[in-house]
């Protein structure tokens, strides 16, 4: 956040992943599913 407040990033996009692992269903050799949360954020400097 401090490099967009200098201006070197206008905006940010931070993605948080993650998968829902359970031993059952590798061993079973099934997918496994994921997940991800994505925040945008922007910076429009002194208003």
């Amino acid at each position: 956040l401090n490099r967009m407040k200098k201006g070197e990033f206008k905006r940010m996009l931070v993605v948080a992943t993650g998968a829902l692992l359970s031993p059952l269903s590798f061993q079973q050799n099934e997918t496994i599913p994921c997940i991800a949360h994505a925040v945008s954020i922007e910076y429009g400097g002194e208003q």
